[in-house]
């Protein structure tokens, strides 16, 4: 076995203690104090209130100018999100003319291996799943990594 003079002990269980420290910030920073990031945190409303208050200091706003940005910023919001929820059914509807077309091309057995490889790995391979929320997921489809 090895024994280590006590001045190195001391000096890895500082090491020790330092790294447990270092991961133990690491994981509450990204779980618990990290704020959304520049789109939201998907599910729950985007507060625009810091976004203003430093549009505010930097470019001296009124109130009323500050209710009216806040009003465009949650317009281009939802704007957005609608673009989204359509991006997601037409490529949704594409994979569907896919999976149609290459139900003809392979043969049973084919297309049922390729529909197992599908729900274990998701349509588009390994690591090229779907993101979204599960809500704007069709059925049966998991989320990518």
């Amino acid at each position: 076995m090895f024994s280590f003079s006590p001045r190195t002990q001391a000096v890895l269980l500082f090491l020790g203690i330092f790294a447990l420290g270092l991961v133990c910030g690491t994981i509450v920073e990204r779980k618990l104090l990290r704020s959304p990031g520049p789109f939201g945190d998907r599910g729950r409303p985007y507060d625009y209130n810091r976004m203003i208050e430093r549009l505010s200091d930097d470019l001296a706003l009124s109130d009323e100018q500050k209710s009216a940005v806040r009003a465009a910023f949650q317009e281009h919001r939802r704007e957005i999100d609608t673009m989204r929820r359509k991006i997601g059914e037409d490529m949704r509807s594409q994979e569907q003319k896919l999976r149609e077309k290459l139900k003809t091309i392979l043969t049973p057995e084919q297309f049922a291996k390729f529909e197992e490889k599908n729900r274990r790995q998701g349509f588009r391979g390994r690591g090229g799943g779907r993101r979204g929320p599960p809500g704007d997921r069709p059925p049966g489809s998991r989320r990518g990594p």
